[in-house]
């Protein structure tokens, strides 16, 4: 793996090369003491990750980040500061994938820098990263997103009211999750729940953050590349209704039931990537469901290199967010078995496995059946679960 330090403290940059290389001999570890040094290794070089200060003289580090992005978009982007203000960090929050605070713990920093090591030959990973890599955001429906964006106009906006509005879009509900995993809001374990990451958030921050995402980008086209954008903002919704019915069902507490909500919410992430990326026609992979009913999954191997389960949680694993929710997201076109794998994983998988199983009416199903049959298997106690608790398995105008 090949990562670029860039502070203007030389002595802090040697320091941490001697770290990394002490405990990780077959990295390779440039440094640069300016922005512009560091496009210059860039341009020369292939980086895996790069881990900037913010505050140097001539090029800061939001400049540079947003120069990264642009110049080599697979390059993973990281803050490692002390000094910089919440504006300056809202303001190239697309920029960057994750935010440290220094000083930060030498053997939890490579910890960190190992996670983003991917082996040559896990093509799935190493093509959802070129796809998620350089993206900036998931865009919102419109229709939310201008009902969010008035109501933060108010002089003292109902959290609750925000929270069901961010529970009903992917684009907010993952910056805010991942704007409240960040360490320059809070430096405590891993944020699942969407409430709990709004209560992170000053008003001020969501205001801010509200206002960048709909300068950058809101899903004016709702059928981008043939995809149903509403209609899978609401399927989505509905598995994580689902998940969190079972949490609840099965006495898993109030936090696993909102993380199962979350995970759900975002299973299909990876969709609405693929359907904006503008190399492959997204429609084309769809098309070759319906007319063959072979699985999306398979079929979108065969077009990306990957699959839409990847892409969303390699994204959301560049954002910081709690493996656990990524392995969910990874893993939720199964196996559809509850004997494997984690409480989060298997609610997820069922939520998912219940909400498709009318495969003529439903679009999002992903073409992989509904491993149901067994009664000894606990997912059809969780099937009679769902069934039990009137959830409409199907987005409205289905």
């Amino acid at each position: 793996m090949r990562i670029l330090l860039v502070d203007d403290e030389s002595r802090l940059l040697d320091s941490t090369r001697r770290a990394i290389r002490v405990e990780r001999p077959g990295w390779a570890v440039f440094t640069a003491c300016s922005g512009e040094e560091a496009l210059q290794v860039i341009q020369d070089r292939e980086i895996d990750v790069l881990v900037t200060d913010m505050l140097m003289p001539g090029m800061d580090g939001a400049a540079l980040l947003r120069r990264v992005r642009q110049l080599s978009p697979g390059t993973v982007r990281l803050i490692l500061s002390g000094h910089a203000g919440r504006d300056l960090i809202q303001s190239c929050e697309a920029s960057f994938h994750q935010f440290l605070g220094k000083p930060v713990d030498p053997d939890a920093f490579i910890q960190l820098l190992g996670t983003f090591e991917v082996a040559p030959e896990d093509l799935k990973t190493v093509n959802a990263r070129r796809l998620v890599a350089g993206l900036e955001q998931v865009p919102s429906l419109p229709s939310l997103y201008a009902e969010l964006a008035h109501l933060l106009t108010e002089p003292d906006p109902s959290l609750e009211v925000v929270c069901r509005i961010v529970q009903r879009d992917l684009g907010m509900a993952s910056k805010v999750l991942k704007l409240a995993n960040s360490c320059y809001i809070s430096s405590e374990r891993k944020v699942n729940d969407l409430r709990q990451a709004l209560d992170l958030l000053s008003l001020d921050v969501l205001k801010q953050a509200i206002q960048v995402h709909g300068t950058l980008e809101v899903a004016q086209d709702l059928h981008p590349s043939g995809l149903d954008l509403a209609g899978l903002w609401e399927h989505s919704a509905a598995v994580g209704r689902a998940a969190a019915t079972l949490a609840e069902a099965e006495g898993q507490g109030l936090g696993v039931a909102s993380a199962c909500y979350s995970a759900g919410l975002l299973h299909d992430l990876g969709r609405a990537v693929l359907a904006g990326e503008s190399e492959l026609a997204y429609q084309g992979c769809l098309d070759l469901v319906q007319a063959e009913h072979r699985p999306l999954p398979l079929v979108e191997l065969e077009a990306y290199g990957t699959d839409h389960a990847a892409v969303g949680a390699e994204l959301l694993h560049l954002w910081g967010l709690d493996p656990a929710l990524c392995r969910a997201v990874a893993s939720h076109h199964g196996p559809r078995s509850a004997t494997t794998g984690d409480f989060l994983s298997q609610a997820v998988q069922m939520g998912d496995a219940w909400c498709s199983q009318s495969l003529q009416g439903n679009p999002f199903s992903d073409g992989l059946g509904v491993d149901l049959p067994n009664p000894s298997n606990s997912f059809q106690r969780w099937a009679a679960i769902l069934d039990g608790a009137h959830l409409n398995p199907l987005p409205s105008h289905l």
